[in-house]
């Protein structure tokens, strides 16, 4: 059983007693309350896993405190006790919300038991949550595929990392598969078992970054009709990987700062505090040290980050992937033509080794799937390529050698007219996203 927190409401000194000895020898932590405004003000200040409360209390009605818990907390998981064997109190406990019920006397055997159950349902609740998460977020599938020697080194620094907890910090540009190497981190870590959570900070809005990361409860904003469990929750006990991290505001990041010091988050719209068990990645494509000493990062959540820093080299440092990997996706996706191709021509993988791939392994993919859908021969040709928009990288042309930057200028250029200035069919094209389009389209000055 899992190393919980856990509330005792009671007003018998022998009973809270006897229930702290045999919780704490479980490993858990154990507060106690004996009264039933005590209890109520503890749970308005923590959340806990588990709530044991006596239906027989000094000062409140045991199934008034019950209701006042629920709502406080709609996912509180409690135990009610009753000393008098009440059929009738028992049933209209669990009609308020309870877990289960424990007659008096109860053993310790009986105690724990009645324990483990109610955080396998709370266990089981969070997982629900998580699934119908990813149920929402699309991700390409696929495996890490590596034969030169910078991307071994990559692998062998995540295999060593991978059974620690140790914060991790990926770098390296669009496209390169932080988010793929990621996800290898927590399949290889002790952690497996439960969720890998991935939270693009590229993408949400603002005001709403605090409530995916921390969750809020019903009412605590316009339009929060229901309670919503966050990120930092559902990857309780496994892995959260926050893609982007760069774009976090500042105010969040004093927020996110004190959740990986503490271990502890506040939803938005509450005041009680709840405990995280997450392991954290980070990954980026900024220099996150100039985003440092420009004041746009925090140095002190910089630091927390960084403690074990793993950079990808971008494709065409590693050009002993690129035929390897294109097979790997033309096996992914030659379904998707009219013929199913058998692979490439040595003059195909010639010219695919020489692309600059400014969006590095994405854009490869993106390319390849193209491949499928114009190649009209058993094997994909030199012209395949070039007509899925993949050329050599510093061809020459009537102004002589082109610099990287300018190639990958152009070839950015040429896509966006293709696609009328639509930058959403450019950024898919080129196999990056919107803002790393946006970045590209500022840092060359092109206009739509």
């Amino acid at each position: 059983m899992n190393h919980l927190k856990i509330l005792v409401i009671d007003d018998e000194a022998v009973m809270r007693d006897a229930c702290r000895e045999t919780l704490a020898r479980a490993g858990h932590d154990v507060e106690l309350a004996e009264t039933g405004l005590t209890g109520l003000g503890l749970v308005s200040r923590w959340a806990y896993d588990v709530i044991l409360l006596d239906l027989r209390l000094p000062d409140v009605d045991g199934l008034t405190v019950l209701s006042q818990i629920r709502g406080q907390d709609p996912e509180a998981v409690v135990i009610v006790i009753t000393g008098h064997g009440s059929i009738e109190s028992a049933v209209e406990s669990m009609k308020r919300g309870a877990f289960d019920f424990l007659p008096k006397p109860f053993t310790p055997a009986e105690l724990r038991q009645a324990v483990e159950m109610a955080q396998q349902k709370r266990q089981l609740s969070l997982e629900n949550a998580y699934l119908k998460e990813e149920l929402k977020r699309r991700t390409a599938p696929g495996d890490i595929i590596a034969n030169s020697p910078a991307m071994q080194r990559v692998l062998d620094v995540l295999q060593r990392a991978a059974p620690t907890d140790t914060t991790v910090l990926l770098t390296g540009e669009s496209g390169t598969g932080k988010g793929l190497l990621a996800s290898r981190l927590h399949e290889l870590s002790l952690r497996r078992e439960h969720p890998f959570v991935a939270v693009d900070c590229s993408t949400l809005v603002p005001t709403l970054f605090e409530s995916e990361l921390f969750g809020h409860v019903k009412g605590a904003y316009t339009g929060a009709d229901s309670h919503k469990t966050g990120k930092f929750e559902l990857a309780g006990g496994g892995t959260l990987f926050l893609d982007e991290v760069a774009n976090i505001s500042l105010e969040i990041q004093a927020k996110l700062l004190r959740a990986v010091e503490e271990r502890t988050i506040t939803k938005v719209g509450s005041n009680r505090v709840v405990r995280v068990d997450t392991r954290l990645v980070a990954a980026t494509n900024q220099d996150l040290r100039q985003a440092v000493r420009a004041g746009a990062f925090r140095e002190d959540l910089f630091y927390r980050l960084n403690v074990l820093h793993v950079h990808l080299p971008p494709l065409r440092e590693r050009r002993e992937d690129v035929p390897v990997l294109a097979q790997a996706f033309l096996q992914r996706y030659r379904g998707l033509g009219p013929s199913r191709l058998q692979g490439f021509t040595p003059a195909a993988l010639d010219l695919l080794a020489r692309h600059s791939w400014p969006g590095n392994v994405r854009e490869l993919m993106n390319v390849v799937q193209r491949m499928v859908l114009l190649a009209r021969g058993p094997r994909v040709e030199a012209s395949d390529v070039e007509s899925a928009g993949a050329r050599p990288a510093g061809q020459q042309d009537e102004e002589g050698p082109l610099l990287l930057a300018e190639v990958e200028r152009r070839h950015i250029l040429r896509v966006l007219r293709a696609k009328g200035g639509r930058r959403g069919d450019t950024a898919l094209a080129l196999g990056i996203d919107r803002k790393t389009l946006r970045q590209k389209l500022a840092k060359y000055h092109i206009e739509d």
